[in-house]
């Protein structure tokens, strides 16, 4: 997978609060965020704890969680949130099926921390093993085209592989209790995982753990995370959605760079009540990376050729069709190398 980093100059980053308040105000002061545990959010943490987003003008900001993607996507269209950043291949499925999204930017490349753990028990060395065990995911998430690109790599038959479905929590149970003896998770159940003591990672997104090839680079993910509003609020709201994405840009950039680095991991810990240690830990497994190139339409066609291949899409659109890029460009011009179709 692409590992870019996307660095900003310092100077960069301090006129950022002069040209939001240079922007009209939003036309709401309440902000409704989909959020979650995973360091994915540290740009919207980073935002918040510093004030960034109330120097906005979003007074008011909320953060619900959702225990599964359909429901936050239905939160997001009802308006219940209005950014919703999820890993890129259930608002594909949506674009796709005419639910009315748009993807506003693209956050950070997550291949790396889509990891395969397995029980040290079950004894699987070579990717044929896998035929013989269970193996936890949730499906219809990012982890079901990770698994189908693993069988791709390494010539498996998918459906001979014995796949049970379950959410994170459950999964890190079931492996505990042999019901399961592989998961294929996101952090920090990856992690938390490995942490058992009795199992290991036989691949990541990025790189095999298999005996014939363990530690090469064996690309299976297409995972990043992306920023998602619904179209009436874009729409509606045009200051809004362009201010919003001034600020989660500001954060990306903040959290991108080495010298933030200690500061972000304090916030993340803080925010998201983990431990500092565990943060640390999974924190080089993201990437952020605001810009729209080609790096984010290969992710994107990648996600939209698994839909095709499960028989969930016969004739997926092109990414940028379902691409809203001007508030990034408005943002940081050169961040837009390929500019999004849809308009408001």
């Amino acid at each position: 997978m692409r590992r870019r980093t996307f660095l900003s100059a310092t100077a960069a980053v301090a006129l950022a609060p002069a040209i939001v308040r240079a922007q009209a105000r939003p036309e709401i002061s309440r902000l409704g965020l989909g959020f979650g545990l995973d360091p994915v959010f540290a740009p919207h943490i980073v935002a918040m704890q510093k004030g960034w987003l109330r120097d906005a003008g979003f007074t008011e900001i909320t953060t619900p969680s959702f225990t599964s993607g359909a429901l936050a996507g239905e939160a997001l269209i009802a308006g219940q949130i209005h950014l919703w950043t999820p890993g890129n291949l259930p608002p594909i499925s949506m674009a796709n099926s005419g639910v009315p999204a748009v993807v506003l930017g693209t956050n950070c490349i997550a291949a790396k921390a889509e990891q395969l753990i397995v029980r040290n028990d079950a004894n699987v060395t070579k990717p044929e093993d896998l035929y013989r065990i269970k193996i936890g995911l949730l499906a219809g998430s990012t982890a079901s085209a990770t698994l189908h690109n693993l069988a791709k790599r390494y010539s498996l038959d998918e459906s001979k592989l014995q796949v049970v479905n379950m959410p994170p929590p459950e999964q890190l149970a079931g492996l505990t209790s042999n019901n399961i003896q592989a998961l294929l998770c996101w952090q920090p159940w990856a992690h938390n995982a490995l942490k058992l003591g009795s199992t290991t990672m036989l691949h990541s997104g990025t790189n095999s753990g298999f005996a014939a090839n363990k530690g090469a680079a064996a690309a299976v993910s297409a995972t990043r995370s992306i920023f998602v509003s619904s179209e009436e609020f874009v729409r509606k709201n045009p200051n809004a959605t362009r201010i919003l994405m001034a600020v989660l840009v500001r954060g990306q950039k903040y959290v991108a760079d080495p010298a933030n680095r200690t500061e972000v991991l304090d916030l993340v810990s803080a925010q998201t009540k983990q431990d500092r240690a565990l943060v640390e830990a999974i924190w080089g497994d993201y990437a952020f990376n605001p810009a729209f190139d080609d790096g984010y339409v290969a992710d994107m066609e990648s996600m939209s050729g698994y839909l095709v291949a499960s028989g969930r899409l016969k004739s997926p659109k092109h990414p940028l069709d379902y691409t809203f890029s001007d508030p990034v460009a408005a943002a940081d011009p050169a961040l837009v190398r390929l500019p999004g179709r849809w308009k408001a």
